[in-house]
Protein backbone atom coordinates (compact mmCIF):
# COMPACT_ATOMS: atom_id res chain seq x y z
CA UNK A 1 0.00 0.00 0.00
CA UNK A 2 1.40 3.48 -1.11
CA UNK A 3 -0.30 5.18 2.12
CA UNK A 4 2.55 8.50 2.06
CA UNK A 5 2.27 8.45 6.08
CA UNK A 6 5.67 7.03 6.31
CA UNK A 7 6.89 9.64 4.16
CA UNK A 8 20.84 -11.08 -2.75
CA UNK A 9 20.67 -14.22 -5.09
CA UNK A 10 17.05 -16.31 -4.47
CA UNK A 11 16.27 -17.45 -7.65
CA UNK A 12 17.05 -21.09 -6.40
CA UNK A 13 14.10 -20.63 -4.04
CA UNK A 14 11.66 -23.29 -4.41
CA UNK A 15 9.02 -22.72 -7.65
CA UNK A 16 5.88 -24.51 -5.58
CA UNK A 17 2.61 -23.22 -7.18
CA UNK A 18 -0.49 -23.30 -6.34
CA UNK A 19 -3.49 -24.79 -8.68
CA UNK A 20 -5.11 -27.92 -9.25
CA UNK A 21 -7.66 -29.15 -12.06
CA UNK A 22 -10.62 -28.65 -9.66
CA UNK A 23 -11.05 -24.68 -8.28
CA UNK A 24 -10.00 -25.01 -4.41
CA UNK A 25 -12.61 -24.11 -1.35
CA UNK A 26 -13.19 -20.38 -1.05
CA UNK A 27 -10.25 -18.70 0.57
CA UNK A 28 -7.86 -21.71 0.45
CA UNK A 29 -4.97 -20.78 -2.37
CA UNK A 30 -4.84 -17.28 -0.87
CA UNK A 31 -4.14 -18.05 2.78
CA UNK A 32 -1.48 -20.70 1.48
CA UNK A 33 -0.33 -18.01 -0.68
CA UNK A 34 -0.50 -15.07 1.58
CA UNK A 35 2.18 -17.03 3.72
CA UNK A 36 4.30 -18.20 0.98
CA UNK A 37 5.29 -15.02 -0.94
CA UNK A 38 5.49 -13.24 2.09
CA UNK A 39 8.44 -15.54 4.14
CA UNK A 40 9.46 -17.13 0.79
CA UNK A 41 10.51 -13.65 -1.07
CA UNK A 42 10.67 -10.96 2.64
CA UNK A 43 12.38 -7.77 1.11
CA UNK A 44 10.81 -8.16 -2.36
CA UNK A 45 12.34 -4.69 -2.93
CA UNK A 46 11.47 -3.07 -6.67
CA UNK A 47 14.69 -3.43 -9.11
CA UNK A 48 15.96 -6.41 -6.79
CA UNK A 49 16.89 -9.95 -7.49
CA UNK A 50 14.01 -10.75 -5.17
CA UNK A 51 11.41 -8.61 -6.18
CA UNK A 52 12.41 -11.04 -10.00
CA UNK A 53 12.11 -13.89 -8.35
CA UNK A 54 8.84 -13.30 -6.88
CA UNK A 55 7.61 -12.22 -10.26
CA UNK A 56 9.22 -15.70 -11.91
CA UNK A 57 7.15 -17.53 -9.00
CA UNK A 58 3.81 -15.93 -10.39
CA UNK A 59 4.28 -16.32 -13.93
CA UNK A 60 4.83 -19.93 -13.09
CA UNK A 61 1.79 -20.05 -11.09
CA UNK A 62 -0.58 -18.73 -13.17
CA UNK A 63 1.04 -20.77 -16.55
CA UNK A 64 0.09 -23.62 -13.97
CA UNK A 65 -3.32 -22.75 -13.67
CA UNK A 66 -3.55 -22.70 -17.74
CA UNK A 67 -3.03 -18.97 -18.44
CA UNK A 68 -1.20 -16.72 -21.20
CA UNK A 69 1.38 -14.64 -19.04
CA UNK A 70 3.42 -12.17 -20.11
CA UNK A 71 6.13 -9.46 -18.31
CA UNK A 72 6.08 -6.24 -18.67
CA UNK A 73 9.77 -4.98 -17.52
CA UNK A 74 9.81 -0.72 -17.60
CA UNK A 75 12.60 1.53 -15.83
CA UNK A 76 11.71 4.28 -14.17
CA UNK A 77 13.00 6.23 -11.12
CA UNK A 78 11.72 7.82 -7.65
CA UNK A 79 13.43 10.27 -5.62
CA UNK A 80 15.24 9.45 -2.42
CA UNK A 81 16.09 11.67 0.83
CA UNK A 82 20.22 11.25 2.42
CA UNK A 83 21.13 11.86 5.71
CA UNK A 84 21.83 15.67 4.83
CA UNK A 85 18.06 16.44 3.39
CA UNK A 86 19.57 16.39 -0.05
CA UNK A 87 17.22 14.67 -2.64
CA UNK A 88 18.43 12.38 -5.61
CA UNK A 89 16.98 10.48 -8.50
CA UNK A 90 17.32 6.49 -8.51
CA UNK A 91 17.07 4.66 -11.45
CA UNK A 92 14.70 0.98 -10.65
CA UNK A 93 14.53 -1.77 -13.12
CA UNK A 94 11.14 -3.50 -11.98
CA UNK A 95 8.09 -5.80 -13.89
CA UNK A 96 4.78 -6.33 -13.88
CA UNK A 97 3.33 -10.17 -14.73
CA UNK A 98 0.22 -10.51 -16.65
CA UNK A 99 -1.94 -13.26 -17.05
CA UNK A 100 -4.41 -13.30 -19.50
CA UNK A 101 -8.06 -15.07 -20.11
CA UNK A 102 -9.09 -14.61 -23.68
CA UNK A 103 -12.84 -13.79 -24.28
CA UNK A 104 -15.13 -13.79 -26.94
CA UNK A 105 -15.36 -10.00 -27.08
CA UNK A 106 -13.08 -6.76 -27.43
CA UNK A 107 -13.75 -5.87 -23.37
CA UNK A 108 -11.89 -6.45 -20.69
CA UNK A 109 -11.70 -6.56 -17.07
CA UNK A 110 -8.43 -6.20 -14.93
CA UNK A 111 -7.86 -7.75 -11.16
CA UNK A 112 -4.89 -6.53 -9.96
CA UNK A 113 -2.46 -6.31 -6.86
CA UNK A 114 1.27 -4.71 -6.32
CA UNK A 115 3.75 -7.79 -5.05
CA UNK A 116 6.32 -5.71 -4.30
CA UNK A 117 7.52 -4.51 -0.63
CA UNK A 118 8.74 -1.29 0.53
CA UNK A 119 11.92 -0.02 -0.22
CA UNK A 120 13.65 2.92 1.92
CA UNK A 121 13.15 6.86 0.24
CA UNK A 122 15.42 7.71 2.55
CA UNK A 123 18.55 7.33 4.81
CA UNK A 124 16.38 7.39 7.85
CA UNK A 125 14.40 4.56 7.00
CA UNK A 126 16.96 2.10 6.85
CA UNK A 127 16.83 -0.71 8.91
CA UNK A 128 13.16 0.63 10.25
CA UNK A 129 11.05 1.33 7.14
CA UNK A 130 10.96 -1.64 4.43
CA UNK A 131 14.03 -3.39 3.79
CA UNK A 132 15.94 -6.63 3.25
CA UNK A 133 13.82 -7.90 6.38
CA UNK A 134 9.95 -7.06 5.64
CA UNK A 135 7.93 -9.86 5.03
CA UNK A 136 4.70 -7.98 4.15
CA UNK A 137 2.52 -10.37 4.94
CA UNK A 138 -0.27 -7.81 4.94
CA UNK A 139 0.96 -5.39 2.30
CA UNK A 140 1.10 -6.96 -0.07
CA UNK A 141 1.26 -10.34 -0.16
CA UNK A 142 -2.28 -10.90 1.09
CA UNK A 143 -3.42 -9.11 -2.35
CA UNK A 144 -1.01 -11.27 -4.26
CA UNK A 145 -3.01 -14.16 -2.41
CA UNK A 146 -6.53 -12.95 -3.55
CA UNK A 147 -4.94 -12.21 -7.25
CA UNK A 148 -3.48 -16.14 -7.65
CA UNK A 149 -7.29 -16.79 -5.94
CA UNK A 150 -9.61 -15.27 -8.11
CA UNK A 151 -7.58 -16.73 -10.91
CA UNK A 152 -7.53 -20.02 -9.90
CA UNK A 153 -11.30 -20.41 -8.95
CA UNK A 154 -12.01 -18.51 -12.73
CA UNK A 155 -9.31 -20.87 -14.50
CA UNK A 156 -12.20 -23.53 -15.99
CA UNK A 157 -15.03 -20.40 -16.04
CA UNK A 158 -15.85 -19.38 -19.45
CA UNK A 159 -16.88 -15.69 -19.58
CA UNK A 160 -17.44 -13.23 -22.64
CA UNK A 161 -14.86 -10.74 -22.05
CA UNK A 162 -11.04 -11.46 -21.32
CA UNK A 163 -9.76 -11.02 -17.81
CA UNK A 164 -5.98 -9.79 -16.96
CA UNK A 165 -4.64 -10.77 -14.08
CA UNK A 166 -1.98 -8.02 -13.22
CA UNK A 167 0.80 -8.44 -10.52
CA UNK A 168 2.21 -4.85 -10.62
CA UNK A 169 6.00 -4.19 -9.60
CA UNK A 170 7.33 -0.81 -7.91
CA UNK A 171 3.71 0.39 -6.33
CA UNK A 172 5.68 1.69 -3.25
CA UNK A 173 7.66 3.54 -5.34
CA UNK A 174 4.83 5.75 -6.59
CA UNK A 175 2.29 3.25 -7.99
CA UNK A 176 5.36 3.10 -10.93
CA UNK A 177 3.90 -0.80 -12.30
CA UNK A 178 0.30 0.83 -13.01
CA UNK A 179 1.13 3.87 -13.99
CA UNK A 180 3.88 1.78 -17.04
CA UNK A 181 0.89 -0.45 -17.47
CA UNK A 182 -1.78 2.47 -18.43
CA UNK A 183 0.75 4.56 -19.99
CA UNK A 184 1.02 1.78 -22.89
CA UNK A 185 -2.64 1.78 -23.25
CA UNK A 186 -4.54 3.23 -26.28
CA UNK A 187 -7.18 5.22 -25.89
CA UNK A 188 -9.17 1.90 -27.58
CA UNK A 189 -7.60 -0.07 -24.61
CA UNK A 190 -8.99 2.80 -22.54
CA UNK A 191 -12.50 2.59 -23.35
CA UNK A 192 -12.90 -1.38 -23.16
CA UNK A 193 -12.25 -1.61 -20.02
CA UNK A 194 -15.08 -2.65 -18.10
CA UNK A 195 -13.63 -2.05 -14.43
CA UNK A 196 -10.49 -2.36 -12.80
CA UNK A 197 -10.31 -4.35 -9.20
CA UNK A 198 -7.25 -3.48 -7.17
CA UNK A 199 -6.78 -5.67 -3.89
CA UNK A 200 -4.27 -4.43 -1.47
CA UNK A 201 -3.56 -4.63 2.73
CA UNK A 202 -6.51 -7.36 3.66
CA UNK A 203 -5.71 -8.75 6.71
CA UNK A 204 -4.17 -5.99 9.91
CA UNK A 205 -7.21 -3.56 9.43
CA UNK A 206 -10.32 -3.92 11.81
CA UNK A 207 -12.69 -3.90 8.33
CA UNK A 208 -13.22 -4.95 4.56
CA UNK A 209 -13.95 -1.99 2.45
CA UNK A 210 -14.47 -1.43 -1.22
CA UNK A 211 -14.25 1.98 -2.55
CA UNK A 212 -14.46 3.78 -6.28
CA UNK A 213 -12.80 5.44 -7.97
CA UNK A 214 -12.28 9.51 -6.45
CA UNK A 215 -11.97 10.77 -10.27
CA UNK A 216 -14.14 8.91 -12.09
CA UNK A 217 -17.35 8.92 -9.95
CA UNK A 218 -17.05 12.97 -9.30
CA UNK A 219 -17.50 12.83 -13.09
CA UNK A 220 -20.47 9.70 -13.45
CA UNK A 221 -22.02 8.36 -9.90
CA UNK A 222 -22.69 5.74 -12.29
CA UNK A 223 -18.61 5.13 -12.06
CA UNK A 224 -19.40 3.54 -8.51
CA UNK A 225 -21.25 0.33 -9.66
CA UNK A 226 -18.15 -1.95 -9.24
CA UNK A 227 -18.08 -1.10 -5.35
CA UNK A 228 -22.17 -0.87 -5.32
CA UNK A 229 -21.90 -4.70 -5.97
CA UNK A 230 -19.26 -5.84 -3.99
CA UNK A 231 -21.12 -4.56 -0.96
CA UNK A 232 -24.42 -6.33 -2.39
CA UNK A 233 -22.88 -9.31 -2.36
CA UNK A 234 -21.25 -8.98 0.55
CA UNK A 235 -24.60 -8.04 2.23
CA UNK A 236 -26.11 -11.37 0.51
CA UNK A 237 -23.74 -13.70 2.04
CA UNK A 238 -23.82 -11.87 5.52
CA UNK A 239 -20.26 -10.96 5.25
CA UNK A 240 -19.95 -7.28 6.70
CA UNK A 241 -17.91 -4.85 4.49
CA UNK A 242 -18.17 -1.12 4.19
CA UNK A 243 -17.46 1.68 1.91
CA UNK A 244 -15.35 4.71 3.11
CA UNK A 245 -17.72 6.92 5.18
CA UNK A 246 -16.25 10.13 4.47
CA UNK A 247 -15.08 11.74 8.03
CA UNK A 248 -12.54 13.38 6.16
CA UNK A 249 -13.59 15.89 3.13
CA UNK A 250 -10.26 15.32 1.42
CA UNK A 251 -11.34 11.60 0.78
CA UNK A 252 -15.28 11.50 -0.51
CA UNK A 253 -17.38 9.18 0.97
CA UNK A 254 -17.28 5.55 -1.03
CA UNK A 255 -13.74 6.40 -2.32
CA UNK A 256 -10.10 5.18 -1.21
CA UNK A 257 -6.76 6.34 -2.30
CA UNK A 258 -3.67 5.24 -2.23
CA UNK A 259 -2.90 1.97 -4.33
CA UNK A 260 -2.84 1.09 -7.96
CA UNK A 261 -6.37 1.78 -8.81
CA UNK A 262 -5.28 5.02 -8.70
CA UNK A 263 -3.94 4.97 -12.10
CA UNK A 264 -6.79 3.31 -13.50
CA UNK A 265 -8.99 5.92 -12.06
CA UNK A 266 -7.37 9.27 -13.23
CA UNK A 267 -6.92 7.65 -16.60
CA UNK A 268 -11.17 7.49 -16.69
CA UNK A 269 -11.64 4.16 -16.20
CA UNK A 270 -14.09 2.49 -13.15
CA UNK A 271 -12.27 0.73 -10.36
CA UNK A 272 -12.67 -0.87 -7.21
CA UNK A 273 -10.33 -0.98 -4.62
CA UNK A 274 -10.18 -3.32 -2.36
CA UNK A 275 -8.80 -2.71 1.46
CA UNK A 276 -9.05 -3.42 4.85
CA UNK A 277 -8.52 -0.78 7.64
CA UNK A 278 -10.48 1.23 9.98
CA UNK A 279 -11.90 4.86 8.34
CA UNK A 280 -13.36 5.74 11.49
CA UNK A 281 -10.48 5.97 13.68
CA UNK A 282 -7.55 8.40 13.87
CA UNK A 283 -7.83 11.67 11.62
CA UNK A 284 -10.63 9.05 9.99
CA UNK A 285 -7.91 9.07 6.50
CA UNK A 286 -7.97 5.18 6.42
CA UNK A 287 -4.31 5.50 7.58
CA UNK A 288 -4.68 3.98 10.93
CA UNK A 289 -5.98 0.46 10.54
CA UNK A 290 -6.82 -0.99 13.86
CA UNK A 291 -7.85 -0.28 17.43
CA UNK A 292 -6.20 -3.46 18.24
CA UNK A 293 -3.35 -2.41 20.77
CA UNK A 294 -0.90 -5.03 19.60
CA UNK A 295 -0.44 -2.90 16.80
CA UNK A 296 1.76 0.10 17.88
CA UNK A 297 -0.24 3.68 16.16
CA UNK A 298 -2.41 0.90 14.98
CA UNK A 299 -0.28 0.58 11.48
CA UNK A 300 1.44 -2.18 10.31
CA UNK A 301 2.34 -0.72 6.67
CA UNK A 302 6.25 -0.97 6.00
CA UNK A 303 7.35 -2.68 9.29
CA UNK A 304 9.43 -5.30 9.19
CA UNK A 305 8.97 -5.91 13.16
CA UNK A 306 5.02 -5.98 12.66
CA UNK A 307 4.30 -6.63 9.23
CA UNK A 308 5.34 -10.37 9.29
CA UNK A 309 3.33 -13.67 9.19
CA UNK A 310 4.30 -14.64 12.73
CA UNK A 311 3.75 -11.85 14.33
CA UNK A 312 0.25 -10.78 13.01
CA UNK A 313 -1.24 -14.78 12.78
CA UNK A 314 -0.42 -14.25 16.63
CA UNK A 315 -2.32 -10.83 17.06
CA UNK A 316 -5.20 -12.14 15.01
CA UNK A 317 -5.50 -15.61 15.30
CA UNK A 318 -7.40 -16.82 12.15
CA UNK A 319 -7.73 -14.16 10.28
CA UNK A 320 -5.88 -14.63 7.63
CA UNK A 321 -8.16 -17.80 6.59
CA UNK A 322 -11.38 -15.55 7.73
CA UNK A 323 -10.43 -12.52 5.27
CA UNK A 324 -9.07 -15.19 3.09
CA UNK A 325 -12.47 -16.85 2.46
CA UNK A 326 -14.54 -13.87 2.80
CA UNK A 327 -12.85 -12.06 0.45
CA UNK A 328 -12.96 -14.85 -2.40
CA UNK A 329 -16.62 -15.58 -1.26
CA UNK A 330 -17.07 -11.70 -2.63
CA UNK A 331 -14.73 -11.21 -5.08
CA UNK A 332 -14.78 -14.33 -7.00
CA UNK A 333 -18.91 -13.80 -8.04
CA UNK A 334 -18.42 -10.46 -8.91
CA UNK A 335 -15.31 -10.73 -11.21
CA UNK A 336 -17.45 -13.50 -13.07
CA UNK A 337 -20.54 -11.05 -12.93
CA UNK A 338 -18.05 -8.11 -14.40
CA UNK A 339 -16.91 -10.73 -16.79
CA UNK A 340 -19.80 -11.57 -18.69
CA UNK A 341 -19.36 -15.57 -17.33
CA UNK A 342 -21.82 -17.85 -15.19
CA UNK A 343 -20.83 -18.89 -11.40
CA UNK A 344 -21.19 -22.24 -10.79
Amino acid sequence: MHRPLFRLSVLALALGVCGSAMAATHGEVAAREMRHVATAFKGRMAGTETEQATAAYLAKAFKKMGYQVGEQPFTSSFEYEKADKSKVKREVKSINVIATKPGMDGKVVIVGAHFDSRTPKKDSDIGKIGGPKLEGLDDNASGVGMLLEIADQLKKTKTQHTIKFVAFGAEELGLLGSKDYVARMSDSDKQNVIAMVNMDSLITGDKMYFHAGKETVAKDAKAGFVRDRALAIAKKLGIAADTNPGLDKEYPKGTGCCSDQESFDEAGMPVLAVEATNWEIGDKDGYEQTTNKAIKDGMSWHRPDVDNVKNLETIFPQRVEQRSRDFSRILTPLVIELAGGKAK
